[in-house]
């Protein structure tokens, strides 16, 4: 079976990358590498979280201090500038790493003494400093910044969206909840300590990366979906061909790049067939298992026990249907930021990049920052751009209705 190899530095801060003027004055491999010390004064701790936006959210205290962190597996830990600033963290250096879109971003390292979620308190925590405030909507999505994975080792960690809370403890025994209908081997690479597993695509076999920071289900590498095998366990009735941006993360906006959306008939999670499964492209390595498929599965990250574990939902929820265009906020407008071939969006003459003032009655122009905040959270919470919709675009500076029919099924 042909082996693609992962290249996890694509997509993860590593610490191979601290530089030697920083290197010389601190160990920083040392600090990376460190033990993280976990106390617990309850058996299981459990957790709140909250899914908007795209986004899994839950409180942590650090250092005292209580924040609202984007809760990302996919992600080592990051404070925002201003709540580090709050706990008067010394910083001890700087790590230079690439995003998700693999924009190369500087970020300033510090320790944090504590980090308590819930009744378990994690002690000596090597955390990111990162101002948010420089991305398009950084202040209205990521509040006091991420809680990520260096924090997972030593613990079972099972989030349960159906309950909306996330439990962990000192082995999966402690948990409870029903036997999983799936358990695959769960890897560490060491830091950032990132929860890598191993799937099956036709005739590939390759690690992929569970990230509640992605909004799909599977992502996979663009070099793996260009295989003609995989191409050939693509439902040919699903496939759609685009091109936009893959969205923003921590260096800003990505790249025009191309994007797939298919069904893959044939899709297995280490060794258990999991398939048919919904997913689209990325174009740096790794391959993403994404949050959607916590609509249907509660996942448990057992790394004492070194296992991925998936248990059905007693509830699962319907997949959404996805629509031909996407619209994002960004400087003071709407933009059209991914177009599908032979969409109605297509159709109806919408070109990528068209800035959108209004759609069916609905301004995108905001008159403060509040208020352009509202509107991001519209775009991402209440547009279905499978719906009908009547956009008023800017282009050439002339202003020029856009009707959008229903995307069918």
């Amino acid at each position: 079976m042909f082996r693609i190899p992962l290249i996890l530095a694509a997509a993860l801060f590593a610490a191979s990358s601290v530089p030697e003027t920083s290197a010389q004055t601190t160990d920083l491999r040392a600090i990376f590498s460190a033990p993280i010390t976990v106390e617990r004064t309850e058996p299981v701790a459990v957790i709140p979280v909250e899914q908007t936006l795209g986004k899994l959210y839950i409180e942590a205290v650090v250092n005292g201090t209580e924040g609202r962190f984007i809760f990302d597996t996919g992600s080592p830990t990051i404070v925002s500038r201003a709540f580090a600033e709050s706990l008067d963290l010394e910083v001890v250096g700087q790590n230079t790493g690439v995003d998700a879109n693999g924009n190369a971003v500087t970020m300033d390292i510090a320790i944090a003494r504590t980090i308590a979620l819930g009744s378990t308190v994690f002690r000596d925590v090597p955390v990111l400093i990162h101002d948010f405030s420089g991305l398009t909507l950084g202040s209205c999505f990521i509040r006091d910044g991420v809680i990520g994975s260096e924090i997972f080792p030593g613990s079972a960690w099972r989030i349960d969206l159906e309950r909306s809370e996330i439990s962990l403890a000192a082995s999966r025994e402690s948990l409870g909840g029903d036997a999983p209908w799936l358990e695959a081997r769960l890897y560490d690479f060491g830091y950032p300590h990132a929860p890598i597993v191993d799937y099956v695509v036709a005739d590939i076999s390759d690690k992929a990366l569970f990230d509640t920071g992605s909004d799909e289900v599977v992502v996979l590498f663009a070099e793996v979906a260009a295989n003609a095998s995989v191409r050939a366990a693509m439902n040919a009735e699903t496939v759609s061909r685009g091109r936009g941006t893959e969205g923003e993360s921590a260096g800003g906006r990505g790249a025009i790049v191309d994007i797939h959306r298919f069904t893959l008939d044939e899709f297995a999670v280490g060794e258990t067939a999991a398939g048919p499964r919904s997913g689209t492209t990325r174009s740096v390595p790794p391959s993403l298992i994404g949050a959607r498929w916590l609509e249907t599965d509660i996942v448990t990250l057992d790394y004492p026990g070194n296992a991925f574990l998936l248990e059905a939902r007693s509830e699962p929820e319907a997949g959404r249907q996805r629509g031909g265009y996407s619209i994002a906020y960004s400087d003071g407008h709407g933009e059209v930021v991914q177009l599908f071939d032979n969409s109605p969006a297509a159709a109806s003459g919408l070109q990528l990049g068209d800035h959108v003032v209004e759609i069916s009655g609905h301004s995108l122009v905001p008159s403060s920052d509040a208020e352009a905040c509202d509107i991001a959270t519209w775009l991402a919470e209440g547009f279905e751009p499978v719906e009908a919709a009547d956009l008023v675009i800017e282009r050439d500076g002339e202003r020029i209705p856009v009707h959008v029919p229903r995307r069918e099924p």
